[in-house]
C-alpha cells in the first residue's frame, strides 16, 4: 500500500518536469498560496507578493509553459496562468474555458481589501467580458496622451504625470472579444450541468450593460427553472420587453 501511495505522489511532480528549472521554481512558490491576489491588497494597498510572483512568471514563461500550468497546475496557479493565456491571445483559450467549466474548481480571491470565493470558469469569463472596457479606456488614454504631446508648450511635468497612467495595450479588439463571449456563452448554455453561478454571471453581465440576447431564451428558461433563479428570471424579463 505504501509503495502505491508513493508512486501516486510522484506523478504530479514528474509531470511538471517539462517546465524549465526557473519556471518550476516559480510554480513551486505559487503552490504555497491558497488565494489569488490582485496587485495591491489590504486597506493600505500593500504590494502582493503572490502577484509579484505571477508577474515574474508571466515575463519568463514560454507560451507552452503558461498553457501547461493553466491546464495542470494548482487552482491558484491555473487562475494566474489563465490570465496569461488570455492576455497573450493563445489559441487554447476556448479549450481552457471548456476545461474549467467541466471541472468547476473553486478559488479564493482577494481584490484590494475585498475577499470572495469564486470558480476558475467564472473568473475567466469575467476577465474576457470586462476586457472591452479596458480596450475602450486604453483608446481614450492614448488619444489624450497624443493630444497633450501635440501641444507646443506641453510641460514635461504634465507629460511625466500622464506616463504614470500608462497601461498595457490589449491584443484584442472589441469585435474579437464579442466573438469569444458568444463561444463561451454557447459552451455554458449548451451544457445542462453548467453551474448556477456561471449562468447567473452571464445574465448579470448582459443585464448590467443592457444587452439583449433573445436567442438565449429557451436555454436560459431551462436554467431559470432548474435553479429557481431570480437573477436569470430578471434577465429573461428584460429581454422580452
Amino acid at each position: 500500500m505504501m509503495k502505491i501511495t508513493c508512486i501516486l505522489f510522484l506523478i504530479p511532480a514528474s509531470g511538471f518536469g517539462q517546465l524549465s528549472p526557473e519556471i518550476n521554481k516559480l510554480y513551486g512558490e505559487l503552490l504555497k498560496s491558497k488565494r489569488v491576489e490582485s496587485a495591491a491588497i489590504g486597506y493600505g494597498g500593500s504590494e502582493s507578493e503572490v502577484y509579484k510572483l505571477f508577474t515574474e512568471f508571466n515575463k519568463k514563461a514560454s507560451d507552452k509553459e503558461v498553457e501547461y500550468i493553466a491546464f495542470n497546475g494548482s487552482p491558484v496557479a491555473k487562475a494566474y496562468s489563465s490570465y496569461a493565456v488570455f492576455n497573450r491571445k493563445l489559441k487554447t483559450l476556448d479549450q481552457l474555458f471548456d476545461s474549467y467549466l467541466k471541472n468547476n474548481e473553486p478559488i479564493s480571491i482577494i481584490q484590494g481589501c475585498v475577499g470572495s470565493n469564486s470558480h476558475l470558469a467564472d473568473e475567466l469569463y469575467k476577465m474576457v467580458f470586462w476586457e472591452k472596457d479596458n480596450i475602450k479606456a486604453t483608446e481614450v488614454y492614448r488619444k489624450e496622451k497624443d493630444s497633450i504631446k501635440s501641444l507646443k508648450n506641453s510641460e514635461q511635468n504634465l507629460l511625466d504625470f500622464i506616463e504614470t497612467f500608462d497601461t498595457e495595450e490589449s491584443k484584442w479588439t472589441v469585435k474579437e472579444i464579442d466573438s469569444v463571449l458568444i463561444k463561451f456563452d454557447c459552451m455554458v448554455l449548451n451544457n445542462p450541468s453548467s453551474p448556477k453561478s456561471l449562468v447567473e454571471l452571464i445574465t448579470g453581465c448582459y443585464y448590467y450593460i443592457e444587452k439583449k440576447h433573445p436567442e438565449y431564451h429557451n436555454k436560459l428558461a431551462y436554467f431559470e427553472k432548474k435553479y429557481n433563479s431570480e437573477e436569470i428570471k430578471k434577465y429573461l424579463e428584460f429581454c422580452s420587453k
